[in-house]
């Protein structure tokens, strides 16, 4: 059985950016995944601006639709709300493969090249300290890493008032345009900062992993507002770009068409992973010096409980809990509409009355067009004709804010590996319950937001909540701790290193202790270059 260096077991954001450090100082790295791809709709889709192509391309609804018209739910929106048919290969076998039982929990899983990346939406903004209470490390450990992966993917931004809430980075592009609803409120801000800083909000542009500038054979973005759809111009981060370059590497290897199940460690010190061939049905087995874990949360905990047999114990679990808030901007009512736009967040707003210091609630103001009208029909409480015709008028004013609020463990959230009894997939059963205590903290802070956003004269039409899972912002499964080890010990020590073996590293989202009121895709990217640093120095002494 021939070894290589290190064993990366997923291709998300996380995994591609542990595996990068290691593969630049020339180990050789095995990276394994699933691997799905989309093979139906990257091809088909013209390029061109949304506003165009709705109005020229006879074969538009093959991919807003969807062939099979897929794109079309009945459900309540959830996790992967945004998964429009040339997205929802993100999502394609997870079900089956990576089964979950739940009453409480239904998160969005992901088999595909590039992990939920593939469907994400940018926001990439910088832990603070106030945001790393309880961690084993602090901002000066990540500052280094998250420059690292600004300039790998490219983050733009602005120096404005959410400087102190959201970072700095020198190698921050400039911010991508705000559309013209997104304007508005921003002038409207502008003119009663004053009063709106006082009682705790702050607005500004977004930090998002989309290009204003040109970065490693990647546009910056067209606003043609198709980022929903097409990834043409790549101006959007995905992680199959740095799968792409580290296929350049002569030392680096994907081998796709694997589901990992388990590891073990050897006498020696090795590492075997066992992964099946979906194929051919047969397990492998692959052997490494080191191994890095960076399936996703909930997939990382699968291997790692199988690995040791623990079937039946408790992990805890954190996940942001999201609310989506409908809003009407009197601020642009009647007004022309700039045709020209991105599709991610327009703005970013943070509620922080007593400041950068103590933990804040972040939310992010969308809005609403390349989702297509359809999609809100369903909240109409007019007949058809009439409630699209009010939906078209309207909708160049119509906003949606996304907030998340920040989550830490309690006994009432966890989720504990079952063996399958039927010679199938063993289940992950997750239960996932907040206190009433949680919900009125919730209730307090969006009242407070909403109350601040209607002095900016945005109106609330209606407030969702679509379940505990719709953020897919899953962590805290084996925490980074600085307490002393136990023999029983599932948790990382602050290198990401799990305590119960000496070769096994996690480098996802499982080693965060709680999650602020933030997205923690560009922190978690950060922290798996500071993991593969830190291994390659493992593994190659006196490299840096």
């Amino acid at each position: 059985m021939a070894e290589v260096d290190v064993i990366v077991v997923g291709s998300g954001p996380s995994a591609v950016n542990a595996a990068y450090p290691l593969v630049e100082a020339g180990l050789r790295v095995t990276m394994l995944d699933v691997g799905n791809r989309d093979t139906t709709y990257e091809e088909t889709i013209p390029e061109g601006p949304f506003s165009e192509l709705r109005r020229t391309d006879e074969q538009q609804h093959r991919y807003l639709l969807g062939e099979s018209f897929e794109g079309i739910a009945f459900g309540h929106a959830g996790a992967g709300a945004q998964l429009t048919p040339p997205r929802q290969y993100v999502a394609r076998d997870a079900e089956r493969l990576l089964p979950i039982v739940s009453g409480s929990f239904f998160p969005l899983q992901s088999l595909a090249e590039g992990g939920l990346g593939g469907g994400w939406g940018a926001g990439s903004p910088q832990f603070c300290e106030a945001d790393l209470d309880g961690f084993p490390i602090r901002l000066t450990d990540l500052q280094p890493h998250y420059e690292a992966v600004a300039a790998r993917i490219g983050i733009s931004g602005a120096h404005d008032d959410l400087v102190p809430f959201l970072g700095d980075l020198q190698a921050m592009q400039p911010a991508v345009a705000i559309d013209s609803n997104g304007e508005s409120i921003l002038r409207r801000y502008q003119k009663r900062r004053a009063a709106a800083n006082q009682a705790g909000l702050f607005l500004g542009h977004p930090r998002l992993a989309m290009l204003s500038q040109p970065l490693r054979g990647r546009s910056p973005t067209r606003y043609w507002d198709m980022d929903f759809w097409s990834d043409a111009g790549k101006s959007i981060y995905r992680p199959r770009w740095t799968v792409d370059e580290l296929r350049g590497f002569p030392g680096f290897r994907f081998v796709g068409r694997r589901l990992v199940q388990s590891f073990t460690e050897t006498a020696d010190g090795g590492v075997i992973v066992a992964a099946r061939d979906l194929d051919s049905g047969r397990i492998e087995e692959l052997r490494a010096r080191a191994v890095v874990l960076a399936a996703g949360t909930l997939g990382t905990a699968r291997i790692v409980l199988r690995s040791f047999q623990l079937y039946g114990r408790r992990i805890p679990l954190v996940c942001n809990p999201h609310t989506y808030v409908a809003m009407l901007n009197a601020n642009s009512l009647g007004k022309d509409a700039r045709d020209a736009r991105h599709s991610m967040a327009q703005l970013c707003v943070v509620h922080a009355p007593d400041g950068a210091q103590r933990r804040f609630t972040v939310g992010h103001v969308y809005s609403y067009r390349s989702l297509l009208l359809f999609r809100l029909m369903k909240y109409s409480p007019l007949p058809f004709r009439e409630g699209m015709e009010m939906l078209r008028l309207l909708s160049p004013s119509f906003s949606v804010l996304i907030l998340q609020h920040e989550d830490r463990p309690s006994p009432d959230k966890y989720c504990a590996l079952a063996r399958a009894g039927d010679g199938g997939e063993d289940r992950l059963e997750v239960e996932y319950a907040l206190s009433p205590s949680d919900r009125a903290q919730h209730d307090a802070v969006e009242t407070a937001v909403l109350r601040g956003l209607l002095r900016l004269r945005c109106v609330t039409l209606r407030r969702l909540h679509e379940g505990n899972a719709a953020s897919t912002h899953f962590a805290g499964t084996f925490p980074m701790s600085e307490a002393p080890a136990r023999d029983d010990d599932l948790t990382t020590d602050k290198h990401g290193r799990l305590r119960r073996a000496r070769n096994v590293y996690i480098a996802d989202g499982s080693v965060f202790p709680s999650l602020p009121s933030k997205g923690l895709t560009f922190t978690m990217m950060a922290n798996a270059d500071r993991i593969g640093c830190h291994l390659r120095t493992v593994l190659r002494p006196g490299s840096r």
